[in-house]
């Protein structure tokens, strides 16, 4: 038999605690690699780091509003990266448009999870 696990609802909303998170987790164990590698071309920015400034709201004494602030930090610190000088990789060669499409593209999804913290 499988572990039992007991859900325990937010009262407020309906939602089930840690949502917020376990949709976090989610996404950086998907898109986690490729934030990363974004932010290697940002030599003022260290991508790991970045992640794990985000991941240290997983322990379980945080809650969802302090996730949401931190991703809401993460957005901005993206989209201020939009007029930062970068190193472009071989691969970017004439494309900072793509960069910078990247970096909004991360902005949005990390938004959309924040908007969803704040209302859990």
């Amino acid at each position: 038999m499988g572990k039992l696990q007991t859900i325990v609802m937010n009262r407020g909303t309906g939602v089930p605690k840690g949502t917020a998170i376990r949709l976090t987790k989610e996404f950086l164990s998907r898109h986690g690699a490729g934030l990363d590698d974004l932010l290697r071309r940002f030599p003022g920015l260290h991508g790991p780091a970045f992640r794990q400034a985000i991941e240290a709201c997983f322990a379980t004494s945080e809650t969802a509003p302090e996730l949401a602030m931190a991703l809401e930090e993460a957005v901005d610190t993206l989209l201020s990266l939009q007029s930062e000088n970068c190193l472009p990789l071989p691969v970017d060669a004439g494309r900072r448009v793509q960069v910078d499409a990247g970096l909004r593209w991360y902005a949005a999804r990390l938004h959309d999870l924040a908007r969803a913290a704040r209302t859990m």
